[in-house]
């Protein structure tokens, strides 16, 4: 819009947006060529593959073990819900 001719000040009233966001977004244009938004990194994982694979090892031979029994068997500091949404992703439930 803004290379069209119509100010920022047209675009915020226009689109209902903050002053700072618009005047955020296009100074930021030029690193989005396509439109398409810029992908984030996201937070580090708490863990590294050689752990991962370990407890899924773990896991496959001690079918019973609970949360906790495989945290301290594997050796790990990482929370529960994350041993269950890697055990998830994997597609061991329960």
């Amino acid at each position: 819009m803004d290379r069209k001719g119509v100010s920022s000040k047209e675009i915020e009233i226009d689109l209902d947006i903050s002053r700072g966001a618009v005047r955020l977004t296009l100074t930021l244009a030029h690193l989005r060529p396509t439109g398409k938004p810029q992908c984030r990194p996201g937070r580090p994982l708490e863990y590294t593959e050689a752990d991962e694979r370990n407890l899924l090892r773990h896991v496959r031979l001690h079918l019973k073990d609970t949360y906790e029994e495989v945290r301290v068997a594997c050796g790990l500091k990482i929370k529960r819900d994350a041993i269950k949404r890697i055990l998830k992703r994997h597609g061991i439930i329960n």
